[in-house]
């Protein structure tokens, strides 16, 4: 008799698998923590820079940590998820130059000035939301919301820019640490005969 398997539940292994490891929890905590430090240094190259040279050590790292240990599947659902993830990237990046254009030309709403930074945290929060939702990775709705909370106490109870980006990244940063750690404690390197 053949067992019948359940596609869902074997795409979803895939995905959890993808996530698995800690490394994109890393790089999403870096890239927040970035952000912090342009507000903090005015170092207006550093996510940019960051993020492409973290998002490349991520593929790098999968390759010596992740796959070694516990292989590699690539479903052709999740194909479609990565170029539905890189559209709406797209689309994200292009209302973020219509609104600098705005803050550029001057003639924005006063209520957009007023609540610029919380409306990118709120975004930048969708963002992650829409990785946990396609990906199913639970965890990033919480990084969503240490975002969301994060911009929210320095919209309203005036607390430092800076430190209401750096601490949720750190926060995250620690939490993808945490998750890598014991990835590797829990899988270790498989030989090949």
């Amino acid at each position: 008799m053949v067992q019948q398997t359940d596609l869902r539940q074997i795409r979803r292994r895939v995905y959890m698998s993808y996530f698995q490891d800690g490394l994109w929890d890393i790089l999403l905590g870096l890239a927040l923590m970035s952000w912090g430090l342009v507000f903090l240094f005015n170092l207006g190259w550093l996510p940019g820079g960051l993020i492409i040279v973290m998002y490349s050590m991520v593929f790098a790292l999968k390759r010596q940590l992740t796959y070694p240990r516990i292989g590699y599947a690539r479903t052709t659902e999740a194909q479609k998820i990565t170029m539905r993830m890189g559209i709406a990237g797209g689309v994200l990046a292009l209302l973020g130059v219509a609104v600098l254009l705005l803050f550029a030309v001057g003639s924005r709403p006063d209520w957009l000035g007023e609540y610029f930074i919380f409306l990118f945290g709120c975004l930048l929060a969708l963002v992650v939301s829409i990785i946990a939702y396609w990906w199913k990775v639970n965890r990033w709705y919480g990084y969503a919301m240490l975002v969301v909370a994060g911009v929210a106490f320095h919209q309203w109870l005036d607390t430092s820019l800076p430190l209401s980006i750096v601490v949720p990244g750190g926060i995250v940063l620690l939490s993808g640490t945490a998750i890598l750690i014991r990835f590797l404690r829990e899988n270790p390197r498989q030989v090949e005969e």
